[in-house]
């Protein structure tokens, strides 16, 4: 599990986990000074949720929880309008929002509904479904698997032509069209020599995966979405063109800078559509009802986990956290340049949760710890240490090819950091095992055969990343 980049661009470019394990300085900074006194949950008031995660920032934020069948909304605004309305789910007046990378759950419902109707399977290369359609694909990306490509696997960059982040990455997203795009495909690198690789998310992969399945039905991957979900889902507020429903649409925001709508084009796939509250809890009932439901058996399959990703798996573009075997959350989350949005399912008790903001910077963070600390809960009361102890466990400990966990000791407490951040205290819990009590993550120390300490496990918010000691002691002060 890993850390938020810092810097806005970047946030569209990783799936937002449910529990970034540690923020900087100091982890009350994770909770802003309005939070509520009682913890958060799915079960906790709309309302509370939605003023929560606007916190300070400008423009408008809807909350929309469904609990068995019942649909509960709640509305946060900055500034508060002279007249507040509620939110009703069956109102043409619910504002509309762009939900950014969440988008990217549909073309993952599009390739499920394929591979259930045998139009095509998993391991369908690139190559195969661009047969006569394109020229020049290297043998490397043609070989990339249509699961590969909905599983963040197929080593494809995040965006093409070298794009990180900044305004060039909003500049592609924006100008790219399918003649531009498939030029592209053509001349891209990839992050490895050839497929699998481990997860890493890409923009360009998912918007691929989306044109592939356009080209396989001959039509455009919008039409995909209107024919085969949104319109028999009774989903009339999910669109890409707005047409008459623009006036509908929250004015967006980047702090306080007023943004502009993003439309794109090739990379539409990846992140074009915009929605309401109620709508993305229309389809979140329907998910939820499983194989019986209105999706069919490719609203089961969409949540089937196909890869590991970041501590955990993936379905069909969907984040899967929480053990086989028991309690399992699937969600995803967005940013484009005035919106933000989350995106959540817990089928074990019935539940979904959208959060819809139009600033950019709107401070989900808190809700998306608290929901991860009580799904998922660490133990957290303190158990005393011999503080000679602590130096056992200072040192590296990688727990991916780029991040490393790193623990010292300062004044008889033991501290740990990301590679590059600053360092936390630790809460000791148990034997080898430490926390960081405000974002319910949990550290475990393994011990080799002479009982020095080797390797650590990281758990929190249901994921679990394993590392094992790589680098001496971290000098103690």
């Amino acid at each position: 599990m890993r850390l938020l980049p810092s810097a806005w661009c970047r946030r569209w470019l990783a799936p937002w986990l449910l529990a970034p394990w540690l923020a900087g300085a100091a982890s009350a900074q994770l909770v802003p000074p309005s939070a509520p006194a009682a913890p958060l949950s799915l079960a906790s008031d709309p309302a509370v949720l939605a003023r929560t995660a606007l916190g300070t920032e400008r423009g408008t934020l809807v909350v929309g929880v469904l609990r068995g069948d019942k649909a509960g909304y709640g509305i946060a605004h900055n500034p508060e309008p002279l007249v507040a309305r509620a939110i009703a789910p069956a109102s043409a007046e619910q504002p509309m929002f762009e939900i950014g990378s969440v988008t990217k759950v549909f073309t993952g419902l599009l390739l499920a509904q394929a591979v259930e109707r045998g139009d095509v399977a998993l391991d369908d290369s690139v190559g195969k479904l661009l047969a006569g359609q394109a020229e020049g694909v290297p043998p490397a990306v043609a070989a990339i698997t249509l699961k590969q490509l909905v599983t963040h696997t197929g080593c494809l960059p995040v965006m093409a032509d070298g794009v990180t982040g900044g305004a060039p990455l909003a500049e592609q997203f924006r100008s790219f069209d399918l003649p531009m795009f498939w030029a592209a495909l053509a001349r891209i690198r990839l992050t490895a020599v050839a497929a699998p690789c481990e997860a890493r998310y890409s923009n360009f992969g998912m918007a691929l995966l989306g044109q592939l399945l356009a080209l396989r039905y001959g039509t455009s991957w919008g039409e995909l979405v209107r024919a085969r979900i949104t319109e028999p889902l009774g989903m009339n507020d999910t669109v890409i063109p707005l047409g008459d429903k623009a006036s509908r649409m929250a004015p967006p925001f980047a702090g306080d800078q007023r943004q502009q709508r993003f439309d794109m084009h090739a990379y539409a796939p990846a992140s074009a559509l915009r929605s309401t509250a109620a709508d993305m809890l229309a389809f979140s009932r329907a998910i939820l009802a499983g194989a019986q439901g209105p999706l069919g058996p490719a609203g089961a399959r969409l949540l089937t986990p196909l890869a590991r990703y970041e501590g955990a798996e993936i379905g069909y573009a969907v984040m899967v956290r929480g053990p086989e075997t028991g309690r399992r959350t699937y969600y995803h989350a967005g940013v484009t340049e005035g919106y933000r949005t989350l995106w959540l399912l817990a089928p074990d008790t019935g539940e979904a949760l959208i959060v819809l903001a139009s600033n950019q910077r709107a401070p989900l963070q808190p809700v998306m710890l608290a929901i991860g600390k009580s799904r998922y809960p660490v133990p957290t009361a303190e158990v005393p240490i011999d503080p000679k102890r602590l130096a056992d466990y200072a040192g590296e400990f990688r727990v991916g090819k780029s991040q490393v966990l790193g623990f010292t000791v300062r004044d008889g407490r033991l501290l740990a950091r990301e590679s590059g951040k600053a360092y936390n205290g630790l809460t000791p819990t148990g034997p080898d095992r430490f926390a960081v009590t405000a974002i319910g993550a949990q550290f475990v120390f393994r011990r080799g055969e002479g009982g020095e300490v080797n390797g650590v496990t990281l758990t929190q918010g249901g994921s679990r990343l394993e590392g094992r000691r790589v680098a001496a002691a971290v000098p103690q002060d």
